[in-house]
């Protein structure tokens, strides 16, 4: 930054503590998956009092564990996930050829702010994504292939970490590699399966398979697709959530398809166009974070002063719209939390004092000093009992059980859930095909359930005919079994 005048760089660093500013002080941690990456750092530092039950990478969470176990909080997701998004916006600028357009259309991006506060792999994995996508456009220009290795590696490493990267690193090979030799191609992939290595081995140790967790992340995934999920759940998507990523996309990305910059970005804007059908599927604002940077590299060769000017005016206006929610967090509980229950819940806005974390705290340090050294199930959804486990830091609850759990021992069942897959016939063929497809509990199941005394419910009822309300705390209800 040599170059740089007095006023830039103080405009530079009074911005970027703005932000560490606001990701530290704000209770928002993030929505989608979050408490996943939180409980695993928890499970292995031990003050996990529940079961651990994930479909994501345990490698984001485990690599936390040491300073999560030392500090009894989560506080080092943020300043991890605020250090890799520097790195971003930093390889940005470094990419671009020290552009100071490229840097600040990357640091005022409303991505970056609105994804600053999570505590996400994908921070990291979008950091490594983008070095991948230069090294493989490096080879494409140059033919050298240790930058081929460099791209595989990068892309399995961004992998191990976050397993959304599944969507995008095919359509990433096969926009470069499309007219190359299929010697390359498989050297891409070995590269991006040794990139995979920390993942492989610590789910080998954790499953003894190392393929399990991506192939339990890949059913999971299909079963959101043609199912729904496993409860039921549906998928959020429409045409609203589809604009609102489209809002998050620099303006002046339309001008990718002209043919001027195509020209000059082939391969690049072929990935991009392969890449939109994806986040038009999963409809997710944080999506947006592992194109918005290719985006920018493109087109700030292209903009001209005022289009520039524009650009930066828009993302400077939707950036200060996406840390409202923010903001209103360091003191108030709202379901506003991020840009897209904000806009969702305009006309209904809530705003409390006391957030609800808090009081469930609270309540659960009273439980256990109340009741202390007991296993408490945990109702009425299926999975409340996380929400209590991610919350709670003592060392007063043996456990916290699931009442999906507990119902099943209660049929002396273990099948969580099932699906049978069969053809459909047209003719009196005497046999069908079917397949059956299930999940269950661990086999290795060791919880006392017949010692079970006390239920824990977030309502003042309980889906179990044997449990009777004996006490009401402030938000938390408890049971006794009769």
């Amino acid at each position: 930054m040599g170059k740089w005048n007095k006023n830039d760089l103080f405009l530079f660093f009074i911005i970027v503590i703005l932000m560490i500013l606001i990701v530290l002080l704000t209770h928002f941690y993030g929505n989608t998956d979050i408490i996943e990456y939180l409980d695993i750092s928890k499970y292995f530092s031990g003050d996990y009092a529940a079961k651990i039950r994930t479909t994501h990478s345990y490698l984001f969470g485990f690599i936390h564990t040491p300073i999560v176990s030392i500090a009894k909080n989560f506080i080092i997701f943020k300043i991890t996930s605020l250090i890799f998004l520097f790195l971003l916006v930093y390889s940005v600028y470094t990419i671009s050829g020290k552009n100071k357009r490229a840097l600040w259309l990357m640091l005022l991006s409303p991505i970056v702010w609105y994804i600053a506060p999570w505590a996400s792999p994908i921070q990291i994995a979008s950091f490594l994504f983008l070095w991948a996508y230069y090294f493989i456009k490096r080879y494409d220009e140059t033919s050298h292939l240790p930058s081929l290795f460099y791209s595989g590696f990068l892309l399995g490493l961004a992998w191990a970490f976050w397993d959304g990267i599944i969507f995008f690193w095919p359509l990433l090979i096969i926009s470069f590699l499309y007219n190359k030799k299929f010697s390359h191609i498989i050297i891409s992939i070995i590269a991006l399966l040794i990139g995979l290595i920390p993942r492989l081995i610590l789910d080998y140790f954790l499953f003894n398979s190392v393929f399990f967790g991506i192939t339990r992340y890949i059913f999971a995934t299909l079963s959101f697709m043609f199912y729904g999920g496993l409860y039921n759940q549906g998928r959020d998507f429409g045409l609203f959530l589809l604009i609102q990523v489209l809002f998050f996309l620099p303006f002046y990305s339309f001008l990718l398809f002209s043919k001027r910059i195509f020209k000059g970005n082939k391969k690049s804007i072929i990935f991009l166009i392969l890449s939109f059908p994806v986040l038009i599927f999963n409809s997710q604002i944080r999506f947006a974070l592992l194109i918005t940077p290719i985006i920018i590299l493109i087109l700030v060769k292209y903009l001209n002063k005022k289009q520039y000017i524009i650009q930066l005016a828009i993302f400077i206006i939707l950036t200060l719209l996406v840390i409202n929610p923010y903001l209103i967090q360091i003191k108030y509980e709202t379901n506003g939390d991020d840009f897209g229950n904000l806009v969702k819940n305009l006309f209904n806005l809530k705003f409390k004092g006391e957030f609800n974390r808090d009081l469930i705290s609270l309540d659960l340090n009273n439980i256990a000093k109340d009741y202390p050294n007991q296993i408490f199930v945990v109702g009425n959804t299926a999975d409340f009992y996380r929400i209590l486990a991610n919350i709670y830091w003592g060392d007063k609850v043996k456990e916290f059980v699931s009442i999906e759990d507990y119902s099943l021992y209660l049929k002396n069942d273990s099948i969580i859930s099932k699906r049978e897959f069969c053809s459909d016939l047209n003719i009196k063929e005497r046999r069908d095909i079917c397949i059956s497809v299930w999940i269950e509990k661990n086999s290795k199941d060791n919880t006392d359930y017949n010692s079970i005394k006390y239920a824990i419910s977030e309502d003042s009822s309980l889906s179990l005919s044997n449990f009777t309300l004996i006490k009401k705390y402030r938000t938390l209800s408890l049971f006794e079994k009769n």
